[in-house]
């Protein structure tokens, strides 16, 4: 009966497409974290990202907010309408320059080149049929130096209904409440050839278990690349996340990454139920890396100033409960974070104080290296850009002018203990402004300061950076 019931809950849905919002639209990943945060989206679940315009388009459904006359609810419907075209293509232009050349954090790899250079972007997104959708990315960038390359990102198709959904292309995943960066998943590396299974929108599950409220399953299988400085070639990277959300106030996330196979290893269905199971990891003749944690998000939406707090934990690598043989998560690192929806009494401005760490005990690099599997793809960090044996804290707030135009601020301080014999500490301070100057013209902009004391670990003169980008969009698309 357990399964007939599970079942009637996974097919029932009504047969929509459920594309996905991508990593170039931040403006709706921020109204809709906002909007979460006050409340107004009861049975949303915010952590499991990219977020699906279905499930986005279901919870405003259910947002009564909506047709007020407060900031908040213009916020709600601008998010509305943005999600009402089933065919979008955005086009970018953007002037860049730079003191050095730097690929910024959680951008999906891209790099800025030296000194000023120009990039070309492209997203598009279609609900092909009612069971197909589609979506693209891809940004081409050029240096006065000679520096240029071509970067494709999200770019999948996808099949399915809003409770399962399976889709193969190059993907990306972040896992976790962090917004300024998450321990096990984020988009600061560049996208992977892979394929998911997972509810594009989440399930209300009946039953003894009806008490987990509404719950979001994902879960995917990626190639790994060849490159030089990888140890094994070609490796699997298996990703799992289960989420649920059993009240308002509440969400819960375990997450899990496991690294293994490749070239001269064994890439069967036995080799990743070993790599799983978590207890082969040490033992002569396997090789594997493990990460694993959970997450918590708090979310109090009081009238006068609402409020939410998470916390996201994880290990490195596997050990023993308490002394005994049973495999859990060791070496712990930590994200933690309050996010104010609200300042001042209105919805037009905010604020969000994280703390992460990974610095572990003064045990030097833990995090995200292993001798065979290190947690990486084309050399930057699946996880935290941080990197390993830091520790990171950033401020940053908004102001929106209008529900599509913002100003943002952040100042972020990255110690990291182990690039040399001294501790290397990286201030950065940005200002940047978002907005749709029309229906279909987005104009965004940034400036930023960087200084590094002790700049690779040694006691040099500190070193600075200063860098600006401009970058004016044309989106044209169809409804339904």
């Amino acid at each position: 009966m357990g399964f007939i019931l599970a079942a009637l809950v996974l097919f029932a849905a009504p047969a929509h497409a459920a594309d996905l919002f991508l990593t170039g639209e931040r403006e709706i990943y921020l109204a809709v974290d906002k909007l979460n945060a006050m409340g107004q989206l009861p049975g949303f679940l915010a952590n499991t990202r990219p977020y699906s315009v279905a499930a986005v388009r279901a919870a405003l459904d259910k947002n009564a907010a909506s047709q007020g006359f407060g900031f908040d609810s213009q916020l709600a419907r601008w998010v509305s309408y943005a999600t009402t075209p089933t065919f979008l293509i955005r086009g970018t232009a953007a002037l860049e320059a730079d003191e050095k050349r730097e690929t910024r954090a959680n951008e999906g790899g891209i790099p800025t080149p030296k000194g000023i250079s120009g990039r070309l972007s492209i997203l598009a997104r279609e609900e092909a049929t009612p069971f197909v959708s589609a979506h693209a990315s891809a940004a081409t960038f050029f240096g006065e130096s000679g520096d240029d390359g071509t970067r494709v990102g999200e770019t999948a198709i996808e099949a399915g209904i809003p409770s399962a959904a399976l889709q193969i292309g190059k993907i990306t995943t972040w896992y976790g409440p962090g917004r300024l960066g998450a321990l096990i998943f984020t988009n600061n590396a560049q996208s992977y050839p892979g394929i998911r299974f997972h509810n594009p929108v989440p399930i209300a599950v009946p039953g003894f278990f009806s008490f987990l409220g509404d719950v979001q399953y994902d879960l995917f299988l990626a190639r790994l690349d060849a490159a030089p400085d990888r140890p094994v070639p070609n490796p699997l990277l298996f990703g799992m996340r289960l989420a649920a959300r059993p009240n308002r106030y509440l969400e819960l996330g375990v997450s899990r990454a496991v690294h293994y196979g490749g070239k001269g290893h064994g890439n069967g269905f036995s080799d990743w139920w070993k790599s799983f199971e978590g207890t082969h990891d040490n033992l002569e003749g396997f090789s594997g890396n493990q990460l694993a944690g959970f997450d918590v998000t708090l979310t109090l939406p009081f009238p006068s100033q609402p409020v939410q707090a998470y916390l996201e934990m994880a290990g490195e690598d596997e050990a023993g409960i308490l002394g005994t043989p049973i495999p859990g998560p060791a070496k712990w690192a930590y994200v933690t974070g309050v996010f104010l929806p609200t300042l001042f009494g209105s919805a037009a401005n905010d604020v969000r104080i994280e703390w992460a760490r990974n610095h572990w005990r003064d045990n030097g690099p833990v995090w995200y290296v292993h001798p065979y599997y290190p947690h990486e793809y084309r050399g930057r960090v699946l996880g935290h850009p941080m990197s390993t044996d830091a520790q990171n804290l950033s401020i940053q707030g908004h102001h929106f002018f209008l529900p599509s135009t913002y100003l943002e601020m952040t100042l972020s301080r990255t110690d990291r203990f182990s690039v040399g014999p001294r501790k290397e500490t990286t201030d950065r301070a940005s200002t940047g402004l978002v907005g749709w100057l029309s229906e279909r013209v987005r104009a965004e902009g940034e400036i930023a300061l960087e200084r590094v004391k002790n700049p690779a670990g040694l006691p040099d003169s500190p070193a600075e950076d200063a860098s600006f980008r401009v970058a004016l969009s044309y989106q044209f698309g169809s409804g339904k």
